[in-house]
Parts: C-alpha cells; structure tokens; sequence
C-alpha cells in the first residue's frame, strides 16, 4: 500500500499525513515481523517446545561464544545439536567447573555430555539485575553445570567464520605472549583492539568504569573511526588507477567488516562498522551524507538482521552517544571558538565528551545508577593518545602475527598500557565524585530525553513553544 501510495502522489506536492501514517504501520510491521522470525520458541524443533522422557538428556553442543568466567566456571553460549539422538536447536549457557590443567574450549568445538538442563536463577531481591532475563534477549533458556570429565570433545575445528575469527584471536594472544607482554597488558589489548573483555582484572575493569572511560574498552564507533581514517590515508594511491575510487570504498568496507568480525561482532561495533560503511560509500560517491539518516539507515539495516539488539545496552547507548554529538557538539562549540589550535583541540574533545554524555547520562542513570564526575579529565587525556595507541597496538599485531616483534617495540607498549592504566587508577581513586545510587526510574529517562530534545529545538528555532515544551 505504501508503494502504491507512493507512485499516486510522486509528482505532487503533498501534504496530507496519509503517507507518514502508512510509512509508520509498514515500519511497524516490518519489525513485528523481523522479531517474530527471530524467535527461535515459535519454531516447532526449539528444545522448549519437544518433551523428552528421561531426566537426564544426552546432549551434543556447539561452542557459539566464550563469556567472562567467574570465579568457579568457564563460562560458554552453546548451540544445541541434538538431545537423545534428535536434531535440535536453541541455546544454552554452558558452565564447566574451572580447571587450571585445562585449556578454554574455542569456538565451534562440538562436545557430547549426559546432563540435566538447569533454569537460570532469578534475583533474589527486587530491583536487582536480571540476568535470567538479560540471557533469555540472546535467547538463552537454560544452563548447563559440567565438568571436565563428564565431556567428550568431538570436534575443535573452526567451521564458521565465527570460529575461524576465534582461531586467529588465539593465534595473536599465543604470539603476544611469547613476546613477553604480561596478563594486564595483553587483556587491554583484547579489550581496545580485538573486542573481548573477559580477561580484563576485575580491579581495573572498576577503575575504567569508575573514571568514566569505560566506553574506550569496548569497541565502538571511536575506534572504527580512528581506522578508517588510517585506511583512507594508507589506501590513497588506489585514487591513481583507472577503478581506484570503486576498489578504494570496497576494499575500506571489507576491512571494516574483517575488524568486525575479528572483534566479535557486538552492539557498538556492528553499529559502528554500518554506519562508516554508509559514510565511506557516500564519500566515495561524492553525495552529502546526512548523519541523521545515516545513523537511521545502519540502525534499521541491524534490527532487521538482529531485532534482539534494540534491548542491549551497549546498542541504546551506542546510540544515544553519537546522536548527543551530532545534535549537541556543534551547539556547545559555537560558545567559544578558539583561535589557536592548542586551545581549540582540547575544547573540541571537550565538547564531544559533554555532548556524548548527554546523550547517554539518563539511561546510564537508570542501568547503572551512578555518574563519574570526572569523565571530562580522563577522557581530554585519553581520548587524543586513542589513535595513537590503537595505530602502534594494530602495528605490534601485524608484527606478531608473522614472528617479527621486536622486544624495543614490546617494551614501548607495554609501558604506555601501563601509563594508561595507572592515569585511570589515579582518576578512580576520587571517590568522592563518583556519584553512587542514584535512583532514575523509567519515567525520569524518557522525561530528561523529551527536555534534551527540546533545549536542542530552543536553540536552533528561538521560540516560545518550544521554551514553553522544555
């Protein structure tokens, strides 16, 4: 009907709001549609809708994803083959009693075990994470409690692209340290370039979020920026050939996707990735890009593919932070502009880190319930020596990767990993501007959200109205 609609009225200059209210229906039902086909419980051979006779299942999994482990248990997302002989699927979170003579299983590794399915805890006190609930947007149902000895490992070779990126994870971490770099270290460099976090200490993983950094470990539009614009400048002599500006975009877009799907493909890098492809395809094709339609673009490009993402955390702030810069950055940086490059700099991450914050300030408040009063002082000083420290940090993978590390170039990471660190330790030990417990119901998100939007509208149309609304 949209389409029809469409074709009626493209020659006339329309007004009415037939055409925005079938535009919102079809949307809506798109998404409807999207999450219905997703949901893996409306399919007859999910595991929740078969009944099996006896209490204990033989079961037969594959490794998906490998989660932070806890203190007793490796912690896993598993895919279901089989249950007592009969394909099946859905998935499960596997935990396997820690075993120090034992090495994590890789992904894609088929094992075979006899066990019950567990339910996954709810909270014991009200208003607590659910984790219960967290699990079942990845459509996890069940766990599983396992030890070493009640499996048999069938298969550990890589047979998706998923477990061939695992693979060469593997590969880096084993090279990494044979070069000599230590645990904290090396799970740093995990977290800022290969996108996983579960070996992070948990004392520092503290700090980064006490000190309001948080966000430089998980890979995000920040970073993804960062390396397209180093393969804009390493690609610019393919501009000379005869197809250099149709082979330039392909090949930045394919290397965008490769360090996507190397970091494992969550929220903010599968966000970001989108969005810069979108951008670097204008670029290259000389047409304006508006960021609104941009971001509008790449978010319905993943909810299409991934409806689940919507609830994830990381996606909603993702999100949030770059629509903050792009409505709130140029307002706060026409206050002053500064004339000399070493004032205008700093102002400028200023006002990216301010406006950024804005944006995810209110749902920060009503997840975590706490605000970091220092995030402007770490950020203007981590944030100018990011580029710098993922250029060096892509270069000592490359270089480890083909045994050529050389043992100046370790030594030089390593002490500016341990610089950062030490600058966000010494940030989180003021406590006394980290602001705890601070209660912000759903209510007061959607409310501070409507008065943002509105003190945005104030400056750009200076009307009573729109004073009036804020």
């Amino acid at each position: 009907m949209l389409g029809i609609y469409w074709l009626a009225i493209r020659q006339k200059i329309n007004r009415s709001p037939y055409f925005a209210i079938l535009t919102y229906l079809c949307i809506i039902s798109i998404g409807i549609n999207a999450y219905n086909i997703k949901n893996e419980k409306l399919r007859p051979r999910h595991y929740t809708n078969l009944e099996t006779s006896s209490t204990y299942k033989s079961i037969s999994f594959k490794i998906e994803q490998r989660l932070k482990p806890d203190a007793y248990n490796d912690k896993y997302i598993a895919s279901l083959i089989s249950i007592n002989d009969e394909s099946i699927f859905g998935r499960l979170l596997v935990n396997i009693k820690r075993d120090s003579t034992q090495d994590c299983l890789p992904v894609d590794a088929v094992l075979y075990t006899k066990t019950q399915f567990k339910n996954i805890q709810k909270p014991l006190n009200p208003h607590q994470f659910d984790y219960s609930k967290y699990l079942e947007l990845k459509q996890v149902y069940h766990q599983l409690y396992l030890k070493h000895n009640e499996i048999l490992i069938l298969s550990k070779q890589p047979t998706t692209i998923y477990g061939y990126a695992d693979q060469l994870r593997s590969t880096i971490n084993n090279n990494l340290v044979k070069a000599g770099f230590e645990n904290d270290v090396l799970s740093i460099i995990n977290a800022l370039l290969l996108g996983q976090r579960q070996t992070i200490n948990k004392h520092i993983y503290n700090n980064y979020v006490n000190s309001g950094t948080i966000h430089i470990l998980a890979v995000s539009g920040l970073h993804v920026g960062i390396i397209l614009i180093m393969l804009n400048f390493i690609l610019r002599p393919l501009l000379y050939l005869k197809h250099g500006r149709i082979l330039r975009p392909l090949i930045i877009i394919s290397l965008l996707w490769l360090f996507a799907v190397v970091a494992g493909l969550s929220p903010s890098v599968t966000r970001a990735v989108t969005m810069f492809s979108i951008i670097s395809f204008a670029q290259h094709l000389k047409r304006p890009a508006n960021i609104y339609n941009t971001l509008a673009i790449s978010a319905f490009l993943i909810l299409l593919i991934k409806p689940t993402f919507l609830f994830k955390v990381g996606f909603q702030m993702s999100y949030l932070a770059v629509l903050g810069i792009v409505s709130i950055q140029p307002i706060l940086y026409k206050l002053w502009q500064p004339k000399y490059l070493i004032l205008d700099y700093p102002w400028q991450i200023f006002t990216v880190t301010l406006s950024a914050q804005a944006g995810v300030v209110p749902i920060s408040l009503f997840y975590f319930h706490q605000f970091p009063g220092l995030f402007f002082i770490s950020n203007l000083v981590v944030i100018p020596f990011l580029g710098l420290i993922l250029g060096i940090g892509l270069f000592v993978i490359l270089l480890a990767l083909i045994n050529m590390l050389p043992d100046f170039l370790v030594v030089l990471y390593s002490g500016i990993i341990h610089s950062l660190n030490t600058f966000i330790a010494w940030v989180a030990e003021f406590e006394d501007f980290l602001f705890r417990d601070i209660p912000f119901p759903l209510i007061q998100v959607i409310c501070a959200y409507f008065i943002i939007a509105a003190s945005v509208q104030v400056y750009k149309h200076k009307t009573f109205r729109w004073v009036h609304f804020a």
